[in-house]
């Protein structure tokens, strides 16, 4: 049930239904692929160690992303309502959920050697389920919008709830700007896939080599 403290705006819930080839779940699911490896890479631009996992050829970060940029206009720490209005940053959310980015931010801050994953590796993943392996820690950082109305006190949306991740891979098949990224809700075991404007939304980011 949604807090009545976080009204929800119809763009919101566009965001939340507007995914496309979401799969259901049944009882005849495959077997959740485990990953063959793992290790920690420490990121030397701020010290910042992040484990990985290799599931489907790739080495997948564990955890989100959390460099910052240094401008909020790009890369922004999510905020709850009562961090909005004492207009404070919370370092435990960071360290939890890591950062929240536009689409071209998060190309900017993957670590070198490593790169944002296209809708194809995330497909090749949703195929063996090894996002499902609790090696690899889905983490529910919900998403930042500029997109705000005047019923809500900030643009952060379902922090706890939802994932959302982006993808490096436009979708073309839109007149204008628009990117793949993945969601997934909290009780459910499918990943959905979406396309949104890359510079109107700020989504969580797991990278790859």
């Amino acid at each position: 049930m949604w807090n009545k403290r976080y009204p929800i705006p119809v763009a919101a819930l566009l965001l939340c239904l507007a995914c496309t080839f979401g799969a259901c779940s049944s009882d005849n699911d495959p077997a959740v692929e485990q990953p063959t490896a793992q290790g920690v890479f420490i990121d030397p631009r701020d010290g910042t160690s992040y484990h990985y996992v290799h599931l489907g050829g790739l080495d997948w970060s564990v955890e989100n992303l959390s460099y910052d940029l240094g401008d909020r206009n790009l890369s922004r720490i999510y905020q709850t309502v009562d961090d909005h209005a004492r207009q404070v940053e919370s370092t435990a959310l960071r360290s939890k959920y890591g950062m929240l980015y536009t689409r071209s931010a998060a190309q900017q801050a993957v670590p070198e050697g490593w790169r944002l994953p296209t809708d194809q590796d995330w497909a090749a993943l949703e195929a063996t389920r090894g996002y499902l392996s609790s090696e690899f820690s889905l983490l529910y950082g919900g998403y930042y919008t500029k997109n705000t109305y005047a019923s809500v006190a900030n643009g952060n949306r379902f922090m706890g709830s939802w994932a959302y991740f982006w993808t490096s891979t436009p979708d073309t098949l839109k007149e204008g700007q628009y990117c793949y990224a993945r969601k997934k809700f909290y009780d459910t075991s499918t990943l959905q896939r979406l396309s949104i404007e890359p510079e109107a939304y700020f989504l969580s980011v797991r990278f790859v080599r």
